[in-house]
Order: structure tokens, then C-alpha cells, then sequence
């Protein structure tokens, strides 16, 4: 799609959750399924991925881990973020490129996260494939940043609550 495209059905959708703000309210939920060592199935509407965790601590590492796809949700929503308010706002861009560089200690996943926090800093570099001035695409930056959800949910506390269930299944024999 190209950025005209992009950038009309960007202004459409804008203008029905202005007029309809129930419409942008979307309820979401995953299922994240380990039947067998740390091998883990995650589905969520059509979309089925496996995470895993590395051998050296119990897993196949056939997968990647669960902190993969965390770091994939941030980088890969600010990369598109960039590109879609590039286009909003009718700013030129040819590519959008984001490097994420995470910092972790990985002992919290033993010994606790109160005692070692796992991730110490996350740092992101973007590059555009532009001709654009560098004031407007400050601007794309400025913009899309402050409306990225994965962004929001790496800076600010989130509400969460947890539910147990138990299901007794019969032993195998």
C-alpha cells in the first residue's frame, strides 16, 4: 500500500473513532498453552506462534523465548507507528528502519525480579529512508511515540489482574 492509500485510510479511521469511540475499544483474548517442557504455543484469532526457552536453563531452544517476542512487539510497533504517521501527516519516507538494543539480567527469571530487575535499559535507533526534512521527521518521531500502545506498556505501569483455575485431568498410567 502506498503512502496515499496509507494515508486515507488512516484519516477514515480517525474520523469513525471520533464519531463511534466504541468502535476503537477492542477486547483481546490470547492463550499461551505449555504441554511439554518449556515449549510454549501462543494463539491469538488466527495467528498461532511457539516460544521456547534455551537449553542451557531446561529448554529445546526451538523457538524463540518469550522475552523475543516482547522486544519484537516494541520494535516492531514503533517501526510501524513511524510509518503510519509518516504517511498521516504526508511526509515522504521510502523506509523505516528500528534498532533495538536491550540491556537484561537474566538472574530475576531465578532469583526473583524484586532482587535483579531484568531489563536495566532499552535504547532504540531509527533510521528513515528520506528525503524529507529532518524537522518533519522529528515530528513523525515525536508523534508516533506518543501514541504507541507497545511503547505505553514499556513506560507506564499497567493495570493487570490474575485469575487461578484448576482442571484435574485423570493421571496417564
Amino acid at each position: 500500500m502506498d503512502q496515499q492509500a496509507m494515508q486515507s485510510a488512516l484519516r477514515r479511521a480517525e474520523h469513525v473513532f471520533s464519531k463511534r469511540p466504541d468502535v476503537a475499544q477492542v477486547i483481546t483474548t490470547s492463550t499461551a498453552t505449555v504441554r511439554d517442557g518449556m515449549r510454549c504455543e501462543f494463539s491469538e484469532d488466527d495467528w498461532t506462534f511457539v516460544a521456547d526457552m534455551p537449553e542451557p536453563i531446561g529448554g529445546t531452544g526451538t523457538a524463540p523465548t518469550p522475552s523475543t517476542f516482547a522486544r519484537v512487539a516494541l520494535c516492531s510497533c514503533l517501526a510501524i507507528g513511524y510509518s503510519m504517521r509518516a504517511a498521516y501527516l504526508g511526509i515522504p519516507i521510502r523506509g523505516v528502519e528500528v534498532e533495538l538494543r536491550a540491556e537484561s539480567d537474566v538472574r530475576g527469571l531465578f532469583c526473583g525480579q524484586a532482587e535483579v530487575p531484568n531489563y536495566s535499559a532499552l535504547a532504540y535507533r531509527v533510521s528513515f529512508d528520506s528525503d524529507a526534512p529532518e524537522s518533519d521527521l522529528q515530528r513523525v518521531l515525536d508523534e508516533a511515540d506518543e501514541r504507541s500502545p507497545d511503547l505505553q506498556l514499556f513506560r507506564t505501569p499497567q493495570s493487570l489482574s490474575r485469575e487461578m483455575r484448576v482442571v484435574r485431568t485423570a493421571a496417564a498410567a
